[in-house]
């Protein structure tokens, strides 16, 4: 076995040697595979999805002990992911996402008491708890349920309740008193089946005096998650038939699951499908006549097999999973099941805005941890845009910081610079008790919907050039010591901190030196950074002219230009090729596999703006730490050697 050019084990540090397919770590004999011909490395073993349970119980334990010496979660939860390997790293971190609860719109009530049912460490329970609710988890293990109350404390800012039902005990009996819960919640546990969080449904109809809300997996599904964001199976057809026919934990199809809640006297109020899988979705869709729909882009039509599907009616049959929320019986004194809080919203939205009320078209769950509706009013002419409202409802802390500089930073560009297109601003605030970021809806779609359309992105490329060297907030002047501090030496600090690489931290030590050399005293203008221009935050006509930028609330004010655009060109490289980060860095930093028209943009915007070559080359060699600063500043917690595994730093 070789070296692998000197890297190293992101676990122990230790160095690895490299054979046919996969790393090998002399120290602590982990193995690690490449993906994409690049350095990125993740351990070979993937965490099943039979195991809703990612942290071990050596981290478990050390976190506890850290937690109660007075550590933060956010420093103990680092440490976790850190002392995990990669599998069940990005599965803790699909577990703990507040997204899970992006559903909670469509509740009767968000001001009541909510059980939880499920693993203690879920994010669903963070936003609910944000919502309103008065939380209490249920939980077999100790462990979890200390974790759990934990996170619910520092990323919802409240208090929640904690119940240990021990394995031993008799499982087919909840210990609370009938209709104690206005919101009973069934995360991972099939009522019935033979998992740790199983209860009968009568015992769920029991102690709910207003909704059960309950996910579960389709008997008939095509597709399971692995964990892993974005990273989906699809079973061979002979598995997909045993599966149905033998579901191994007693996975039903609508019809089933609806049947069951039934006989329990549970009488159901909306059905979802979470798509493309409950345990990592981002669509919400309606399988009633009530919506939300089922977004299908330009590229989902060119399936035929896919839309034939749709048009017959399949999509309910075999959607890989769903969510439900059941009127328990007897529910009385808020409206269960007749009017959701999402309604409330619309209503009160409505009456702020002089506008008609709209109806609800799309919903989704962002990775950013928002519940983000789409609205229409139904039969309006398309020149007429009163009623198209982007809703945006954060689950966690930082979403609702985002938000709120998002909704300011629309007004300032839409009055310091009118010449760049952005959705006008409506509302922010509280409405029916949820935190409410609300501007118009554009027309058109997300830029990703066209992606592979080399004449659609030259035009997106060249209106960004044009748009985005107009955002001048500071005229060209010397750079100096001071601006360097602020702008770089301070990010490069930020990223090394949670670098957790050694051989990262040494890189970034050394670039840091040279760029301080090559920068100061160079002559540039500072600009109002989005800091996140990808394609999917530029909205397009279908020939790839842009209708207005989006989702501004990672922007920075009097900051380092070029990056912007670099950012967008390198990103949608990424996207289209399905290249790593660090080979799209590598395009954009070397150029000689750029295309004619990214080429184009990029030197059309230092030409505006007058940026020497050393200025952009400075900023392409940084470019992966400009990234990592951005996520570093907006993240809930630091993603484990982020850097190291993205960019090959």
């Amino acid at each position: 076995m070789s070296d692998p050019a000197g890297l190293v084990c992101p676990i122990c540090a230790g160095s690895l040697a490299t054979g046919p397919d996969a790393w090998t770590c002399a120290a602590c004999d982990r193995r690690w595979k490449r993906e994409h011909d690049s350095a990125n490395l993740r351990a070979s073993d993937s965490i099943e999805e039979k195991d809703p349970w990612p942290w071990t119980a050596t981290v478990a334990e050390q976190a506890i002990a850290q937690l109660r010496t007075g550590a933060s979660w956010k420093s103990v939860f680092e440490r976790a992911l850190l002392a995990l390997d990669d599998e069940r790293a990005d599965h803790l971190m699909l577990l703990a996402r507040e997204a899970r609860g992006a559903w909670l719109v469509f509740l009767s009530n968000t001001s009541g008491t909510a059980l939880c049912i499920g693993n203690a460490c879920s994010g669903a329970a963070v936003a609910l708890a944000r919502a309103g609710c008065s939380v209490v988890l249920l939980d077999r293990s100790a462990l979890r349920l200390e974790l759990g109350l934990a996170q619910v404390r520092a990323m919802a800012g409240a208090e929640a309740a904690g119940v240990c039902v021990d394995d031993s005990a008799q499982k087919s009996r909840l210990p609370f008193a009938d209709k104690t819960f206005d919101v009973v919640l069934q995360e991972h546990g099939l009522p019935q089946a033979r998992t740790p969080w199983s209860f009968p449904w009568t015992e769920l109809a029991r102690v709910a005096r207003g909704e059960l809300v309950f996910s579960a997996n389709n008997r008939l599904g095509y597709k399971r998650s692995a964990g892993r964001r974005g990273d989906f199976r699809v079973p061979s057809p002979l598995a997909f038939v045993v599966g149905a026919l033998a579901p191994a934990r007693g996975e039903r199809t609508l019809g089933g699951y609806r049947a069951a809640m039934a006989r329990a006297g549970l009488r159901e109020s909306h059905a979802f499908a979470l798509y493309p899988h409950l345990s990592d979705f981002t669509h919400i869709v309606g399988l009633d006549r009530k919506g939300p729909r089922l977004m299908i882009g330009p590229k989902e039509r060119r399936n035929r097999a896919k839309i034939l599907g749709a048009r017959l009616g399949l999509f309910p049959w075999l959607t890989p999973s769903f969510g439900f929320i059941a009127r328990a019986p007897g529910a009385q004194g808020v409206n269960y099941g007749e009017r959701t809080v999402l309604d409330g919203v619309l209503d009160e939205l409505a009456l702020r805005t002089g506008e008609p009320r709209p109806k609800i078209e799309f919903v989704h769950a962002t990775r950013g941890n928002t519940t983000l509706v789409m609205t229409r009013v139904a039969g309006a002419r398309p020149e007429d845009h009163r009623g198209r409202w982007v809703v945006h409802v954060p689950l966690s802390a930082q979403q609702a910081l985002q938000l709120s500089q998002h909704h300011g930073r629309l007004q300032l560009v839409r009055s310091r610079f009118p010449g760049v297109a952005v959705p006008d601003a409506l509302f922010h605030g509280t409405v029916a008790g949820l935190s409410i970021s609300c501007e118009r809806r554009l027309a058109g779609l997300t830029a990703p919907q066209y992606t592979g359309d080399q004449v659609l992105a030259a035009r997106l490329f060249a209106d960004a050039a044009r748009d985005f060297s107009t955002l001048t907030t500071r005229p060209a002047r010397e750079f100096d010591a001071a601006d360097f501090e602020r702008l770089i030496a301070s990010r490069f600090e930020l990223v090394a901190r949670f670098a957790a690489v050694e051989s990262t931290i040494a890189h970034l030590r050394e670039l840091c030196a040279k760029l301080r050399d090559s920068l100061i005293g160079a002559k540039f203008p500072l600009v109002l950074q989005h800091a996140d221009l990808r394609s999917k935050h530029v909205q397009v006509r279908p020939d790839g002219s842009v209708i207005g930028y989006l989702d501004w609330g990672s922007s920075e004010l009097d900051d380092l230009p070029f990056f912007d655009v670099l950012h967008l060109v390198a990103h949608e490289r990424k996207h289209e090729a399905q290249l790593s980060a660090a080979q799209a860095w590598r395009v954009v930093r070397e150029r000689t596999d750029l295309r004619s028209h990214e080429a184009r943009a990029l030197d059309d915007y230092c030409e505006r703006l007058e940026l020497d070559d050393r200025v952009r080359r400075a900023i392409e060699a940084m470019y992966p730490v400009l990234v990592a600063a951005m996520a570093e500043r907006n993240w809930d917690y630091s993603r484990p050697r982020w850097l190291w595994r993205q960019f090959d730093v």
